[in-house]
C-alpha cells in the first residue's frame, strides 16, 4: 500500500522562519496519478445528498459519473443535473476508446477541435460569430433566437464533441476564445480608474461593467483582484486563513474509511478552487494563493531541502529529467505528465 503521511507534514499551519513564498512548479493537470496518501487531521464528513433531491434514473447515473468523478457527490444537485445530461454519456463514449479524461491548460489539439466544433454549430445554427454563440447577453435584438437554437441543437454536448473533458471547462475555454475584448493588453491608468470607480458603483456585476468599458468580464475581474490584492511578505494571519481554506477543501475530498481521513497525494496540487481559496484569505489574488500552497507544500514535501540538491546527485536528476521528457515525445508542453516524470525520476 502506498504510504501515509501526517497532517502535520503537509498542512501544518508552520512555514520557513522567513516567510517568503518558496519556488513552485506548474501545477499538476494530470488526473490518475498513482495513490500515495495523505491525511487531511480530521475524520472523513463528506456532505452527502438526500435521496429525495434526485429521482431513481438520477441516483442509477449518479452511479456511473462516480467512476469517472469519484466525488461527484460533494457537487450540488444542479450540478450533477448537468454533469448526468451532458458528460456522462460523451465520459461513457472516451472510455470506450480509451482515452483518459483531461484537465488543466488546453493544448493545442484540443484548442482547434474546439474551434472546429464551434464552427460546425455556427453553420448548423445560422447563429453569425462565436461571439454571439457566448456571450448573447450583448446582442439584445438576438439574445432569445440564440439561446433558443442553442438548446434545440444541443450546444454544450457539441462543442464538447471529441475533447475529454467536462462540459463546463469546454464552455469556459470558448467563452475566453470567443471574446474579443478579452484580448486589448495592459489596461491603461485611466481605464483602471474607470474601473475603480464601476466596481464601486455596480459592485462585482462583471456583465455590467464589461459592457460599460469593452473590456473582457474575465479580464476585468482578474484585473481589479489583482488591484485589490496585498503585496509582498504574507502575514500569519493571511497564511492561516489560506491553510484553513485550503484543509477545508481537503477535507471535502477525502476518501472514506474508518481511520483518519485520507487524500491522494495529487489532489494536494490539482483542480484546487483557488478561487474560492482567495475568498476566503480576502487580501490575496487566487493566483498569489496558488503560487504560496505550492511553495508551502514544496517545503514540505521535499523537509526543506531544495530540489536536486547535491553536485553529482543533481546532474544525475537533470539528466534522468531530460531523458523522462525526450521518451514521452510530446509536441505541446499541456500534454506532459509531470506525474509520471515524478514517478519515473524518483526523488533529488
Amino acid at each position: 500500500m502506498a504510504s501515509v503521511h501526517s497532517a502535520a507534514d503537509v498542512l501544518d499551519l508552520a512555514v520557513p522562519n522567513d516567510n517568503r513564498t518558496h519556488d513552485a512548479g506548474t501545477n499538476g493537470e494530470t488526473e490518475g496519478a498513482h495513490s500515495t496518501m495523505v491525511e487531511t487531521g480530521t475524520q472523513h464528513n463528506k456532505p452527502c445528498l438526500k435521496k429525495e433531491t434526485l429521482v431513481v434514473d438520477d441516483w442509477q447515473a449518479l452511479n456511473d459519473l462516480k467512476d469517472f468523478i469519484p466525488n461527484v457527490e460533494s457537487k450540488s444537485v444542479d450540478e450533477i443535473h448537468k454533469r448526468i445530461k451532458y458528460d456522462l454519456d460523451r465520459f461513457k463514449e472516451f472510455r470506450r476508446q480509451g482515452l483518459s479524461l483531461r484537465s488543466g491548460r488546453f493544448n493545442a489539439q484540443e484548442n482547434e477541435r474546439l474551434k472546429s466544433n464551434v464552427y460546425d454549430f455556427l453553420s448548423l445554427t445560422g447563429i453569425q460569430s462565436g461571439s454571439r454563440l457566448f456571450h448573447p447577453q450583448r446582442f439584445k435584438e438576438e439574445e432569445a433566437n440564440i439561446k433558443k437554437l442553442k438548446c434545440q441543437h444541443r450546444f454544450h454536448e457539441r462543442i464538447g464533441e471529441g475533447i475529454p473533458r467536462p462540459w463546463h471547462q469546454i464552455y469556459i475555454r470558448g467563452r475566453k476564445m470567443f471574446d474579443g475584448s478579452n484580448y486589448k493588453g495592459r489596461f491603461t491608468e485611466e481605464e483602471l480608474h474607470t474601473l475603480k470607480k464601476l466596481q464601486t458603483l455596480h459592485g462585482n456585476k462583471w456583465a455590467k461593467i464589461s459592457a460599460l468599458t469593452g473590456r473582457s468580464e474575465s479580464a476585468l475581474e482578474k484585473r481589479f483582484a489583482q488591484m485589490s490584492a496585498n503585496k509582498g511578505v504574507w502575514t500569519e494571519e493571511e497564511l492561516k486563513r489560506l491553510m484553513e481554506a485550503v484543509r477545508k477543501h481537503l477535507v471535502g475530498q477525502a476518501e472514506p474509511g474508518s481511520g483518519p481521513a485520507t487524500v491522494r497525494k495529487d489532489q494536494l496540487y490539482n483542480n484546487i478552487p483557488w478561487t474560492d481559496v482567495c475568498q476566503t484569505v480576502e487580501t490575496r489574488h487566487w493566483s498569489q494563493c496558488r503560487i504560496k500552497w505550492l511553495g508551502v507544500l514544496k517545503h514540505k514535501m521535499s523537509y526543506g531541502q531544495p530540489v536536486f540538491s547535491g553536485h553529482t546527485k543533481s546532474l544525475q536528476g537533470k539528466v534522468d529529467l531530460i531523458k523522462a521528457l525526450n521518451a514521452m515525445q510530446v509536441e505541446d508542453v499541456a500534454d506532459i505528465n509531470w506525474e509520471e516524470i515524478a514517478h519515473t525520476i524518483g526523488d533529488y
